[in-house]
């Protein structure tokens, strides 16, 4: 059994695959550049929305599926965690303004034919009063998703630590991949740290029989850069070896997108489900923290810019929120927030096996619905490793059995 195991990045999945690991009787090593409270990761960020449906006009029906699988997963995976975290599953109301009725019309019957086996109710103003009385006096109509669900992002990244760290692994934070070079046998990680007031800025070197790759935009390879390859071996120009081994990876497919979220503080506002308000060029969701908490976010830019917030995009966050509920006027803006989610061109998740490597990218704005689905592809493969001494002979067709291979293809 071949059990000296590293994972790359501590963001959402980073986290689920190492707590796992540690629970099948493994002591995994977990590398990650940012600090273990993750706030410059993409799932800190996020608002964890769990809407398969109210994603479905805007991605492929086999991240729908995977959504909903994940729907029933979550509530066990959150049982064994001995820190609470805030789950809902008490459905999700999409509205629209009147001049924005045919996305709210165009929608529906999307819903209604693609996906008829779900339930979707068409609601009256006293309908939706019955369910959220503040959303019910801006709007005569609604559409109620009750299978949809959210939770706390926030918390379960600390749940998480909090298990990581009981259970004594090696959590190398604030350390960051210069390289990783795949063997026959083995890979190996090259990192240092990144620490300024650590003395030891030396490069280390080390060998593990498996490497899970997480990074999400950290992994996207620069040209002319040895950082973040997945090296081969050939040393002749750097250029080369990083053209060839993306392309062996399908990693130079990778891209940054820029999204934008508010955090604010409205104890005025009384609304219990996530909200989603139909617009020509966004859907602008309102996700209920608790205590008067809201995750308010929609902007999706195609960009790798990390700067602060445009005046252009909280103008619209802000208004449009404030448009759904004048109570927003008076809300505190504890946190605005803008983070780069990572996407390969087709915007589906991605897991890519070479020889001792996995990377496991490109989970865009659907990492925390997907999630369970995804650590499930995982565990299946760090089980076929063990038990074949190995993924380096196998093929996509070795994976075609895997319970979720025919949502989440291994290649």
């Amino acid at each position: 059994m071949k059990n000296n195991i590293a994972i790359i990045g501590a963001g959402l999945i980073g986290r689920l695959i190492a707590l796992s690991l540690t629970r099948q009787g493994y002591k995994p090593t977990l590398i990650d550049k940012d600090d273990t409270k993750a706030h410059n990761s993409a799932a800190y960020a996020a608002a964890a929305l769990l809407t398969p449906l109210g994603e479905a006009m805007h991605c492929e029906p086999n991240i729908v599926a995977m959504g909903i699988e994940s729907l029933k997963l979550w509530p066990q995976l959150l049982a064994t965690l001995k820190e609470d975290v805030f789950f809902q599953q008490e459905g999700a109301i999409m509205v629209s303004h009147a001049q924005d009725q045919g996305d709210y019309l165009h929608f529906a019957r999307y819903i209604k034919a693609h996906y008829p086996q779900n339930n979707l109710e068409a609601l009256n103003r006293n309908q939706l009063e019955a369910l959220e009385p503040d959303i019910g006096r801006a709007f005569n109509q609604g559409l109620f998703l009750p299978e949809e669900g959210q939770l706390d992002n926030r918390e379960l990244l600390t749940a998480l630590a909090t298990e990581l760290k009981a259970a004594d692994i090696s959590w190398l934070s604030n350390t960051e991949v210069i390289a990783i070079t795949s063997l026959d046998e083995s890979t190996e990680i090259s990192y240092q740290s990144t620490n300024i007031e650590g003395l030891n800025k030396e490069c280390v070197t080390q060998t593990f029989d498996l490497v899970i790759d997480c990074r999400g935009t950290g992994a996207k390879p620069v040209k002319g850069s040895h950082d973040d390859i997945d090296n081969t071996g050939s040393t002749d120009s750097l250029d080369s070896v990083s053209d060839a081994v993306c392309d062996k990876a399908e990693l130079s497919d990778l891209r940054a997108v820029r999204g934008e979220v508010f955090r604010l503080y409205a104890p005025d506002v009384n609304i219990t489900r996530p909200i989603r308000l139909m617009h020509p060029r966004y859907q602008l969701y309102i996700a209920p923290k608790g205590n008067g908490h809201f995750a308010v976010g929609a902007t999706e830019i195609e960009s790798d810019d990390m700067s602060p917030m445009t005046v252009q995009s909280a103008m619209e966050l802000l208004s449009a929120a404030y448009s759904v509920h004048p109570g927003f006027a008076e809300a505190n803006i504890q946190q605005q927030i803008a983070q780069c989610r990572p996407a390969f061109s087709d915007n589906q998740p991605k897991i890519i096996v070479n020889k001792h490597t996995v990377h496991v990218n490109g989970l865009y704005r659907h990492g925390f619905l997907i999630a369970p689905v995804v650590l499930a592809q995982v565990n299946e493969l760090i089980q076929l490793h063990n038990e074949n001494g190995g993924l380096s002979n196998k093929t996509s067709s070795d994976y075609a059995n895997f319970k979720y291979s025919h949502l989440l293809p291994i290649s």
